[in-house]
């Protein structure tokens, strides 16, 4: 079975379906289908860039995705067909956990994603989902597994990107998670609260690059 078979029967979603879910979002408020590229909800008129508030102070939980793996996979396989549809598969599923758990898409990162979410909650359960949805994840021999870091806290707003301090410590957080986890900050674990299905395992203080206090990650782990 090939990799792109493998991710289909995993989401019980035909390739069709894949490819729909990369040109098309949902409405974060309403959930109806929105054609990529348009900046109102033609159902509740919501403004989709407008999900998040960017008055200054407002709480904003931000995530980076990634695929940990994929440069790897991609350098090996022959097809250039078979790494176009495993991306296309790929972005299409973590939009669909988007609309799903009312994220905003800041912006694409080659086979990643940044994330901001107002909702602390909803970041860690859409984190986690789409790490369930993919883990474990194997391409003829060569796993594939999600990757995601999450730090909460007030963020610099200028149109549809996000700037600043928590972003920067998310942005570190991600790059110490390895395939397979999704580890958030303190402040993330303390805004999202207990959560069904998952919980928080301690890692420890760590310290970062140009962040002068040591900051503690949890991992979180779900279960069936």
């Amino acid at each position: 079975m090939t990799i792109s078979e493998t991710l289909v029967e995993g989401l019980q979603t035909p390739m069709e379906g894949i490819e729909e879910l990369v040109h098309r979002e949902q409405c974060p408020t309403c959930g109806a289908d929105v054609p990529r590229g348009f900046r109102f909800c033609g159902q509740c008129g919501r403004a989709l860039a407008a999900t998040l508030a960017p008055v200054h102070g407002d709480l904003v939980t931000i995530a980076f995705v990634d695929l940990e793996g994929f440069t790897s996979f991609a350098s090996e396989v022959e097809e250039g067909d078979e790494v176009r549809r495993l991306i296309r598969g790929f972005h299409g599923l973590v939009r669909e956990q988007i609309g799903r758990y009312g994220g905003f898409e800041v912006k694409q990162l080659g086979d990643g994603f940044m994330l901001a979410f107002a909702n602390p909650p909803k970041a860690v359960a859409c984190a986690a989902a789409i790490q369930r949805a993919v883990d474990p994840w194997d391409a003829g021999g060569a796993a594939i597994r999600v990757s995601a870091g999450l730090n909460s806290g007030d963020a610099i707003r200028e149109g549809d990107d996000f700037f600043g301090h928590t972003v920067n410590v998310a942005s570190r957080i991600a790059d110490r998670a390895a395939g397979g986890q999704v580890l958030v900050s303190e402040a993330t674990r303390l805004a999202a609260g207990p959560l069904e299905g998952l919980r928080y395992e301690d890692r420890g203080r760590r310290q970062f690059r140009g962040i002068r206090q040591r900051l503690r990650l949890f991992e979180v782990v779900w279960w069936d």
